[in-house]
């Protein structure tokens, strides 16, 4: 996923915005179920077009909408699909995990899926840190390729002498200033994409960067050894352990945090009050579980009618989890989904509260 995607979607105000998310398969003969799929997801979509629009305004717009489907080459899949279009903007977005089959019409693109991809450790930096040289990759899972923008990868500039010439806070010294440089031009591409970090080196370069980064908060988990010859998928298979262990852990202090705000009286959960609070800016961090929605109509007003049952197939609806999930990430806030189950005390959504 390209690091300003989530950002570029976002900003794709417009009505309607159509989103369409599936899964898919990676191999054949599976993936020519896909094929089938997305022709029934086009085919829902149109319908729901034609009941909220006149056909001659909403023509050009589904001929586009038929000719982007047309065009996914389905050997390509991975586990899901995303499909992102509206008059003026076009996006397919592969996703590493599965997701449900959904046809979203709305004034925003449904985001919550891409939000789940940054937030769910799938996607992260990895930093390979050394005294002379130093590489970024950004990551999906177990798959790694190497960012050669902004710098990277680093050549120490720095003049550096023998170790009989210098002491070692010398040493030092010119080291943190060259961590330096490097954590800079990693604030220009995190800023672009904001996205957790692996650092990869020995103990003791690891912790001089520690000291001069502006952000040391979204640090993974740290991989001590010297991997500056490793290759993308020899450092894939060394980091991805450590970032599912420590992703594992992350869950276990996101429902220890969840205790302490009750014990503040700063979580509300329930998708009505979660949602009442979110909207009026107050969520620092949302927790959602992974497969959670809930369906409901807009009104014309701004308000919502939650849907059930039947009801669920009005052609107007919104996932109110997406709506939810999008607007704390836009007020400053976190988003982390866990696994199914996790939150039956909390029905199913919590949101710790700012104040």
């Amino acid at each position: 996923m390209e690091r300003n995607l989530l950002k570029i979607i976002k900003n794709e105000v417009d009505y309607p915005n159509i989103s369409i998310l599936l899964p898919t398969h990676k191999t054949a003969p599976a993936n020519h179920q896909d094929t089938m799929l997305l022709k029934k997801l086009f085919k829902r979509a149109e319908q729901k077009l034609l009941e909220d629009f006149d056909k001659k305004e909403i023509k050009e717009l589904i001929a586009k909408l038929k000719k982007i489907i047309a065009s996914i080459d389905v050997r390509y899949n991975l586990d899901g699909l995303g499909i992102f279009v509206n008059k003026k903007f076009e996006k397919v977005v592969r996703l590493p995990f599965p997701v449900k089959e959904r046809v979203i019409i709305d004034k925003n693109f449904a985001t919550r899926d891409l939000i789940r991809a940054m937030n769910r450790g799938i996607n992260y930096y990895t930093l390979s840190l050394s005294a002379g040289f130093v590489r970024l990759f950004e990551a999906h899972r177990d798959k790694f390729s190497e960012i050669t923008e902004e710098g990277f990868p680093f050549a120490n500039p720095l003049p550096r002498g023998s170790n009989l010439e210098e002491s070692t806070s010398l040493k030092e010294i010119r080291l943190k200033e060259f961590f330096n440089m490097v954590d800079k031009s990693f604030k220009q591409i995190h800023n672009q994409h904001p996205m957790q970090m692996v650092i990869a080196g020995v103990e003791r370069n690891i912790a001089l960067y520690r000291e001069v980064s502006g952000l040391s908060d979204v640090i993974i988990t740290t991989i001590e050894g010297n991997y500056n010859n490793a290759s993308p998928h020899e450092l894939a298979g060394i980091v991805w352990p450590g970032v599912k262990n420590a992703m594992a852990e992350k869950r276990k202090q996101v429902m220890r945090k969840l205790d302490e705000a009750i014990g503040r009286k700063r979580l509300v959960t329930g998708i009505e009050e979660v949602r009442q609070l979110a909207l009026q800016n107050r969520g620092e961090l949302l927790v959602v579980e992974e497969d959670y929605q809930q369906a409901a109509q807009a009104g014309n007003k701004k308000s919502i009618t939650p849907l059930t049952g039947n009801r669920r197939s009005v052609s107007a609806t919104i996932d109110l989890v997406d709506e939810i999930a999008e607007k704390v990430v836009s007020t400053g806030g976190r988003v982390v989904f866990i696994e199914n189950g996790s939150l039956q005390n909390y029905s199913h959504i919590a949101l710790v509260l700012k104040y």
